[in-house]
Formats: structure tokens, C-alpha cells, sequence
């Protein structure tokens, strides 16, 4: 799979923002803080013409909540373009989501994105979340199809594909990958039809991102054209029957199931 990820051109330095976590009684101190700052802070609102210091307050009890809630230190903190970072040992999530198991490895950059925002600008997160998108595809396919031969980083045709699903019977179709950060584009849509163009097999684009409204007209301009190119957003097991029923409809067009095979 392409690394179709855009990070940010302002990337941070993956060193950056390592730190040794909280102790259990650190932990402790930073939660009870938190609630009494928040506290005070609620209460503050409604008996003092100080909205600023009010808010302040609260922002102070959610910082040491946060602190509570994840065991590791602040270190930083501003507004706008500045961002709260805390001490994350995102390089150890990162190398162990990349060994873990898909499923596992989700949940991890989940939270780690969700606790550094500054993860996304890492280009280890963002290569590893593509990877773990891929196997979480392939599993799926391989569950999904069991009587199907499922193949990474496969040839056919002369061409180079990030999967290729073909039946018993020899029907094939190649897949390709794209883990975005915005909704997938026209080019995406017209270089994967021309990735195809002179194969007879069909191709199926998958991405966790939805078409564009202009990928959209160029998808269906693609397929009146004859091309056997579909596309299928994927995301998570909630989509799957979304997947399951796009790669059969491709398999259908290539022939599969014409003979009476399943």
C-alpha cells in the first residue's frame, strides 16, 4: 500500500515529549487536584463576575485530570496553534503496535492518538497506522472469504497490486489501499483505473476515507467506460458488508459464478 497518509509539514520530533510516567501516588495528587480545580472552577461560574478566572480553573482541574487518567507528565500547555503535549512513550506504542496483533495494534494508536495529538505528525505513526490498516483489511478478507485466495504485495498482469482475491476457479481482482487523512480524490480513482487499464481483471480501491463528490462522477465516468473498477470505503467491521458485497459484484463482472460456481 502507497503511504497515502498526508502528515503535517510541521512535524515534531518523535524524541520529543518522552518522559518517565507518573507514580501511583503522582497519580493520585494529579486526580484529586484535578476534581477540586474543576470543581472550583464550575462553582466559580455561577457565584463570580470572573469568567476568566472561572475558566482557568476548570482548564486547570481538566489538565490534572488528563494527567490522572493517562499517568503521564504535562509539558506544555497554550492555546491556538500551540498544543498540550504530554510525555508519552509514543516511540515504544508505536514499535509495539507494529509487532501486536491488528486488532490490538488499533486500539493502541487509537489511544495514543487520542492522548498525543502530536503522535499524527510522527512519520512512525503514520507508517505504522497504514500497515496495521492493511492487515486489518487483509484478516477481514481472509474471514470474509475463506475459500478465496487472499495474497499481499501480489503480482498479476505485470502489475504490482496490495492484494489480489482470486476464486478456485481462477477469478481474480486486485485490490489497492489508501489509509487518508481527507476523502479519497479523483486522481486516486484515475490512477488506480489506469493501474488497470490494460488488465482484463477487475480492481477494487479501499480506503477508510469516502470518495470526494468529484472521485464520484469520475468512479461511475470510469465504469461506463467499461473499466471494472469499484471502490468501498472501509473502516472497521461495521463495513464489512459493505466490503463482502464489492469484491463478489467485481468477481461477478470478471465472470465468477457464471458457470455455476459459488
Amino acid at each position: 500500500m502507497s503511504d497515502s497518509t498526508q502528515p503535517s509539514d510541521e512535524v515534531a520530533d518523535p524524541n520529543e515529549g518522552e518522559g518517565e510516567p507518573i507514580s501511583g501516588w503522582g497519580r493520585f495528587a494529579a486526580g484529586a487536584t484535578g476534581f477540586a480545580l474543576a470543581g472550583a472552577g464550575a462553582v466559580a461560574v455561577f457565584v463570580t463576575d470572573n469568567q476568566a478566572g472561572s475558566v482557568a480553573l476548570v482548564l486547570g482541574g481538566i489538565i490534572f485530570l488528563l494527567m490522572f487518567v493517562s499517568g503521564n507528565p504535562l509539558l506544555s500547555l497554550g492555546h491556538g496553534d500551540t498544543q498540550m503535549r504530554f510525555a508519552t512513550r509514543r516511540k515504544r506504542v508505536i514499535q509495539e503496535a507494529e509487532e501486536a496483533p491488528p486488532h490490538e495494534a488499533r486500539g493502541a494508536l487509537q489511544a495514543l492518538s487520542t492522548m498525543d495529538p502530536l503522535a499524527s505528525r510522527d512519520d512512525s505513526f503514520v507508517r505504522i497506522s497504514g500497515r496495521v490498516y492493511e492487515r486489518l483489511v487483509y484478516a477481514e478478507l481472509l474471514r470474509l472469504f475463506p475459500d478465496f485466495s487472499v495474497k499481499e504485495a501480489a503480482g498479476y498482469g505485470g502489475m504490482q497490486f496490495d492484494m489480489v482475491i482470486a476464486t478456485p476457479d481462477h477469478h481474480a481482482i486486485a485490490v489497492e489501499l489508501k489509509m487518508l487523512q481527507n476523502s479519497a480524490s479523483t486522481k486516486l480513482v484515475h490512477e488506480f483505473a489506469g493501474m488497470l487499464a490494460a488488465s482484463v481483471m477487475g480492481g477494487l480501491l479501499i480506503s477508510n476515507q469516502r470518495l470526494t463528490r468529484s472521485a464520484e462522477f469520475a468512479l461511475l465516468r470510469v465504469q461506463e467506460n467499461g473499466n471494472k473498477v469499484s471502490f468501498v470505503q472501509w473502516r472497521d467491521e461495521n463495513d464489512s458488508e459493505a466490503l463482502k458485497s464489492a469484491v463478489l459484484g467485481l468477481l461477478r463482472e470478471v465472470g465468477y459464478g457464471s458457470t455455476g460456481s459459488r
